[in-house]
């Protein structure tokens, strides 16, 4: 399996976060008046937004690892 380092998970969650961002302001908000095609306007930025948090996961896991041995030394 994949084992990225800690400056690649956090480059890949800063840039999962701001697609998120920048594609949430592609949204075309009248759809949610009519309440017809919501799933399809917000599809793509709930996707980089769980991409941010899947990335963000092992970050953390990462950062405590490393603060634990750390502290043993």
């Amino acid at each position: 399996m994949w084992k990225p380092s800690k400056k690649i998970l956090l480059v890949l969650m800063v840039v999962m976060a701001i697609l998120s961002g920048l594609t949430s302001s592609w949204i075309d908000w009248t759809v949610f008046e009519t309440k017809n095609g919501i799933l399809r306007e917000i599809r793509l930025p709930l996707i980089f937004l769980v991409l941010s948090f899947y990335f963000m996961i092992p970050y953390v896991k990462k950062i405590k690892e490393k603060k634990k041995h750390k502290n043993e030394k």
